[in-house]
């Protein structure tokens, strides 16, 4: 298909990105080279802008890539203090007894600054907008607000139902504050961890505020073999079957990661309507396994892409979730045919926006919604030739290729330079954080 030619009825913009190859996402295979025009934060022309329009700022993108941004659509951000730490662990359970006892040492100072460092790798690796579930949740409401970027908050449920009412208490008024004051960037979910660290009332009530608040519910689901048989030997069914009875499964429900589902487990998320979140990096790396996405598409259930925490992982960069969920959906499928780059793109960018109820801001660029893009720049070696863009973007492109972020209109990072964080002084303040924790009693 070629570029539409659409006229630009606002002869005055504050932002025209030209000469770009543009991947809109909103049709399989389809690219065209063309310019973005942005007014107020949103996409007011796209394609092929008249010589007469006139903008504040002009972005020359020849020989770049135009995508929306990314979306990571599970992560717990300041758990980037835990990165490359205690990463000799059997297993998902095993890790999480060395994990636990050093973040009940945590402040709120502490998850503020590791939010900072986290929206600065992410803002790096061209992601847009994130869904967090971690402690001191306004911490990182103050992150957000701060830096541009855009997030789902998650309160974080654990326990019986009296601690989960505590946190909404001590919680829900500040965390709807900052929602109100970001100007939609920042939108509050509820987030019940796990099966096994929070009681079925506290699922229950979850699934009620949820729904007498507008917010959607994202949790764990199925992550490991050894939940999903300690389900069974104390509920007698599957953590899937059994958040479904607790009537946590529906069309704002989304659960992460998903590894350990049988057939009826995924008819059971495709008939309620969940998304599934798609964690391949922490998978692989706690050994968890290989959720089979190929199999959940194939069922029309809606999946998105995550990196997990950076303690799991070790990064937040979505560009390396996509190469390995294509990779693992060849492995586990014994068939390289088995998902198209395209559905992997997909997944990063349409697919976070539907699992977060983002779809009608973000996840395509089209006239009307908000200016969400980041610029890959191709003219590097390992993307030359180019080829087949999407291709690249899913086999070859890395975080490092990303030259700018562009999240509601505003540039948040420009030739690799963050405007909206000091770099410097966000890693300085981690390591003084770090250090300072470690020495906690």
């Amino acid at each position: 298909m070629t570029a539409p030619v659409l006229s630009c009825y606002i002869q005055c913009m504050d932002l025209l990105i030209k000469n770009a190859t543009i991947i809109p996402m909103t049709e399989k295979g389809y690219s065209f080279n063309g310019s973005i025009g942005i007014e107020n934060g949103t996409i007011v022309s796209i394609g092929t802008t008249e010589s007469s329009v006139k903008a504040d700022t002009v972005i020359d993108a020849k020989g770049m890539i135009a995508l929306p941004g990314l979306i990571n659509s599970h992560t717990h951000l300041s758990m980037t203090f835990f990165r490359n730490w205690q990463d000799n662990v059997a297993h998902l359970h095993d890790w999480l007894t060395k994990i636990w006892p050093i973040e009940e040492k945590l402040v709120y100072d502490d998850v503020l600054t590791g939010s900072l460092l986290g929206i600065a790798e992410s803002i790096m690796a061209g992601t847009t907008c994130f869904s967090d579930m971690y402690f001191f949740a306004p911490a990182t409401c103050e992150a957000v607000l701060a830096t541009g970027i855009k997030a789902n908050i998650g309160l974080t449920m654990f326990g019986d139902l009296r601690s989960s009412e505590a946190r909404v208490a001590d919680n829900w008024l500040l965390l709807e504050d900052y929602k109100k004051r970001s100007d939609r960037r920042i939108t509050i979910d509820i987030a019940p961890h796990a099966l096994y660290t929070c009681s079925g009332e506290t699922y229950r009530y979850a699934s009620k505020f949820a729904a007498d608040n507008g917010c959607r519910l994202h949790t764990h689901a199925s992550e490991t073999k050894k939940e999903v048989d300690d389900c069974k030997a104390v509920h007698g069914c599957s953590p899937i079957e059994y958040l479904d009875r607790l009537n946590c499964l529906g069309a704002t429900t989304y659960l992460a990661h998903c590894v350990h589902v049988d057939d009826h487990d995924m008819d059971l998320i495709a008939k309620r309507g969940s998304h599934v979140i798609h964690n391949p990096s922490s998978n692989c790396k706690l050994a968890s396994g290989a959720a089979p996405i190929t199999r959940l598409l194939d069922r029309k259930v809606s999946v998105a892409l995550g990196t997990d925490g950076a303690s799991s992982n070790n990064s937040l960069d979505i560009f390396q979730e996509m190469r390995l969920a294509k990779m693992l959906s060849s492995l586990r499928e014994s068939n390289p045919q088995s998902m198209e780059p395209y559905d992997i793109l997909y997944m990063a960018t349409v697919g976070g926006a539907e699992a977060l109820g983002r779809l009608d801001e973000c996840g395509t660029l089209e006239i009307g919604k908000d200016a969400d893009i980041i610029l890959i720049d191709t003219d590097t070696p390992h993307l030359t030739p180019l080829n087949d863009p999407f291709s690249a973007m899913v086999f070859a492109a890395t975080s490092s290729d990303v030259d700018t972020t562009i999240c509601r209109g505003k540039v948040l990072m420009r030739h690799r330079k963050l405007l909206t964080i000091d770099t410097k002084k966000a890693i300085d303040s981690a390591i003084a954080h770090w250090s300072d924790i470690t020495e906690r009693p």
